[in-house]
């Protein structure tokens, strides 16, 4: 009987031992913040390693601009779905400035608003439903627009100063590219090539 009392005795005091007295110092709530490096929890201030908790990353890194449909933060590259996008694409499309963006046209009479890539690192635009991409303006980056539905690429297709620039039509589809215009010296055979990048000086991307 004593040893099991000397043995209760000793837990208890052990347990005393152990218990983590927190300081007013580390106190916060919805309105107080904590200091770089800690996170909230249970009304105190705590290193997040230690809590468990994995902080979000800070600012906006890890958001995708308003226009894309997914995008990888990392990489910078944006996709704009028009499967995804609602109605998204039959208004104007500006690709995010920075940003690679991959625009997939593929519901019939969208992307007819426009598509600008003006400030974009690079583009993709793939117009695969039929009567899409009336208007297209390549950026100073990397653009490669597929005609590849029907009547796609029907208005004004602008290479502009595009370090590269390939505009193609999809073998059997009817393209109307009559508003193509590609670098000085950078006509493909047509078609399927209407502007080719692979052309001497026709790539000047770094």
């Amino acid at each position: 009987m004593k040893l099991a009392l000397c043995t209760t005795v000793a837990l208890a005091l052990a347990a005393g031992c152990s218990v983590s007295h927190r300081s007013d110092d580390f106190a916060c709530n919805s309105e107080q913040r904590c200091a770089d490096g800690r996170t909230c929890v249970d009304g105190f201030c705590v290193i997040a390693a230690d809590s468990g908790v994995v902080p979000p990353p800070l600012g906006d890194a890890a958001v995708c601009p308003s226009q894309c449909t997914s995008c990888n933060t990392a990489q910078k590259t944006c996709t704009i779905d028009c499967a995804l996008a609602n109605d998204a694409c039959n208004q104007a499309i500006t690709c995010p400035a920075g940003w690679n963006c991959n625009v997939l046209c593929s519901v019939a009479n969208q992307c007819n608003s426009g598509v600008s890539c003006g400030n974009a690192t690079s583009c993709t635009i793939a117009c695969s439903a039929r009567q899409t991409c009336k208007t297209v303006a390549c950026g100073p980056g990397a653009c490669n627009v597929t005609c590849g539905g029907n009547g796609s690429c029907g208005g004004q297709v602008s290479c502009g100063l595009a370090c590269a620039c390939d505009v193609t039509c999809r073998v059997g589809v009817t393209c109307l590219t009559n508003g193509v215009t590609c670098k000085p010296g950078c006509m493909g055979t047509m078609p399927p090539a209407f502007c080719t990048s692979t052309a001497p000086g026709c790539n000047t991307c770094q």
